[in-house]
């Protein structure tokens, strides 16, 4: 995927529309680099896509100043409730890009060697 596809598929996003095509191009490089074809087979440009545009927009949230996170407990009624997610659950639920790169990576099967046992190449949820 390039900027330009990038951008076509994000064209919703003003935010991610306004970046410049290099700060895409090093965003669509690392995002290569983290998702891997065993793993996502002939998903894997969605995948690589939706992780470039949650990094764009956990750092456009992050140059704004902006603090963001999931709340980790909560009272009502004098009851008081807490949870824990894991830190990379934490990180991907910063934008809904991440949460939906999250979604399609859980909905594919791997095996034991870290492959895609769906040999369609097709998970069971596609967002």
């Amino acid at each position: 995927m390039d900027p330009q596809a990038f951008k076509l598929k994000f064209k919703y996003d003003t935010a991610l529309m306004n970046l410049l095509d290099a700060e895409i191009a090093d965003a669509l490089e690392e995002a290569d680099l983290v998702v891997k074809s065993l793993e996502f087979g002939d998903l894997k440009e969605r995948a690589v896509g939706l992780y470039a545009a949650h990094i764009l927009k956990v750092a456009l949230k992050s140059k704004s100043g902006n603090s963001f996170s999931d709340a980790s407990s909560m009272t009502i009624a004098g009851q008081s409730v807490s949870f824990s997610r894991s830190g990379t659950d934490a990180f991907y639920n910063q934008s809904i890009y991440g949460q939906r790169y999250l979604a399609l990576k859980n909905s594919i099967p791997i095996g034991n060697d870290g492959t895609n046992l769906n040999r369609l190449g097709v998970g069971a949820f596609v967002v």
